[in-house]
């Protein structure tokens, strides 16, 4: 028995029936949907992401520019401050040397003012006991002198120069 061409032409899916046509009807309206409904809040939000990432970096690269130029300022402030405080170091120096020179100056002068007084004193001393000494040994001296020259020529004050001579 010879095929049958009907049923070959069924069996065949290389022939479009209206499925095919249906289902593509199908697809572009599924497409359309999605093109116009879903696509278009997604660009969106994808458009607000890199807008946000544009930002942010604009952001960093101006807080970068902001750090280092804050860097730079407290760089020099903190190098300026060293030079300040080592100046400031430097007058403190020179005005301890300065007062120690002073203290030395007058420390000089007040031993100085007492070992002039102290000798001014030794000399009024010196001179007192030396008046003292002259007074005491006169009458002595007077008295010896009398007995070598003379012996007995002042013999009734010979006692006194005696007594004189023993309260001395």
């Amino acid at each position: 028995m010879p095929p049958r061409t009907d049923v070959a032409a069924e069996g065949n899916f290389l022939v479009p029936n209206g499925t095919f046509f249906a289902e593509l009807i199908i697809f572009v309206i599924v497409l359309g949907v999605i093109w116009f409904i879903v696509v278009p809040p997604i660009r969106k939000v994808l458009a607000d992401r890199e807008e946000r990432v544009a930002a942010t970096a604009a952001n960093t690269k101006e807080a970068k520019d902001v750090f280092a130029e804050a860097d730079e300022r407290y760089q020099t402030a903190l190098t300026k401050a060293r030079a300040e405080a080592a100046e400031i170091r430097n007058e403190a120096r020179a005005e301890g040397r300065a007062i120690l020179e002073e203290l030395r100056n007058e420390a000089q002068q007040q031993a100085d003012e007492i070992v002039a007084e102290s000798a001014a004193q030794l000399r009024a001393q010196a001179d007192q006991v030396s008046a003292e000494l002259r007074e005491a040994v006169e009458p002595l001296a007077q008295t010896l002198a009398d007995r070598v020259v003379g012996g007995d020529r002042h013999a009734g004050t010979g006692a006194g120069h005696q007594t004189g001579r023993a309260s001395s």
